[in-house]
C-alpha cells in the first residue's frame, strides 16, 4: 500500500482517538492539514493556533511531519504553523501575518483589550485571522493579523468602542515591550483536584467552581471541562472566564501532607466569576 495511504490510515485513528479524549472543534480542522500533505501538498500553514489547538496537532502529527510555529515574537499565545513532510527553515515571511498599531488621542481616551477584540469580531473577521492583541501598559496597542485580512482591517475599522483609531501596518522590529502583569503566587492545598486548586487560587467555594465548570467557563491546557476529579499537574494552564489564567509551575509535598502550590497569575480586569 502506497505510503501517503498509509499515513492518512493513521491519522484517522489519531483523530478518532483525540476526539474520545476532549472536544476540540478544531481537531477535524486539524487533521485535515495533515491530510492535504498526505495528498500532494508540500507544505501547510494553518490558521492562528491557540497552545492547546498546537499541543493536539503535534499529538496527531507525531513524528512524521515537521512543524514549525510563530506568533510575531517569543511566547506569543496564537501562532501561525507551516507543516511539511521534509525540513526547511521557513523565514518569517513564510508565516504571511503582518503587525497592526492602533493611533488614537489616547491623552484623552482609552481603549482596552476587550473593546479591541469584540471590535475585530464584530467587524466580520474570524478569531482564526487574529494572533496576539499586545499593549505596553502605557495606552499603546497593536495586533497579528493574517495578510489575506491587512487590507480589510485596515479600511474597515475606524473607531473601537467610541474612540476615533487608525490602523496602519508596521515591520515587526517596531513591536511594543509587552507589558506582563504576572503574579507569583505560592499557598497550601489540601488535594490536587482541579476545583481544590481553583477553590485556593480564587478565594471561592468548590462549589461555585463546579458550577463554572458545568457552565463550560473553565478550561485545562485550552480545552473545556466537565469534570472536577482531575488531577492537575506542573505546566498545566487553567484559565476561569472572568477571573484569569493560571500556569502551575511547581509542585512540592509539605512536612503534614499537604501540597505547597506555586503558580502564575494573570487576573482578567474583570475578576468576577459569579
Amino acid at each position: 500500500m502506497d505510503k501517503n495511504i498509509l499515513l492518512s490510515e493513521q491519522i484517522k485513528k489519531r483523530t478518532q482517538f483525540l476526539r474520545s479524549k476532549n472536544d476540540n472543534e478544531d481537531i477535524s480542522q486539524l487533521s485535515g492539514y495533515l491530510m492535504q500533505i498526505c495528498y500532494g501538498k508540500e507544505a501547510v500553514l494553518t490558521n492562528f493556533l491557540d497552545p492547546g489547538a498546537r499541543v493536539d496537532l503535534r499529538e496527531l502529527a507525531q513524528s512524521d511531519f515537521y512543524i514549525q510555529e510563530f506568533g510575531g515574537y517569543d511566547k506569543a499565545e496564537k501562532c501561525r504553523v507551516i507543516i511539511s513532510n521534509d525540513w526547511e527553515y521557513k523565514d518569517v515571511e513564510n508565516f504571511q501575518f503582518s503587525l497592526i498599531k492602533i493611533t488614537y488621542n489616547h491623552k484623552f481616551a482609552s481603549i482596552t483589550h476587550s473593546q479591541i477584540l469584540g471590535t475585530l469580531l464584530g467587524s466580520g473577521l474570524s478569531p482564526a485571522s487574529l494572533g496576539d492583541i499586545i499593549t505596553d501598559g502605557k495606552g499603546n496597542w497593536q495586533f497579528f493579523i493574517s495578510d489575506i485580512m491587512l487590507d480589510f482591517v485596515c479600511r474597515e475599522i475606524t473607531r473601537i468602542g467610541k474612540v476615533a483609531v487608525r490602523l496602519d501596518r508596521i515591520p515587526l522590529k517596531q513591536i511594543l515591550n509587552i507589558e506582563d502583569d504576572v503574579q507569583n503566587v505560592k499557598l497550601v492545598v489540601n488535594s490536587w483536584r482541579i476545583d481544590a486548586i481553583l477553590a485556593a487560587l480564587t478565594r471561592t467555594s468548590r462549589n461555585i467552581i463546579n458550577n463554572q465548570i458545568e457552565k463550560e467557563n473553565i478550561k485545562l491546557n485550552w480545552h473545556k471541562i466537565n469534570n472536577s476529579n482531575i488531577i492537575v499537574t506542573v505546566n498545566d494552564v487553567l484559565s476561569v472566564r472572568h477571573f484569569g489564567r493560571i500556569e502551575i509551575s511547581n509542585i512540592t509535598t509539605t512536612r503534614k501532607g499537604k501540597y505547597r502550590l506555586e503558580a502564575n497569575l494573570w487576573l482578567s480586569k474583570k475578576k468576577r466569576m459569579y
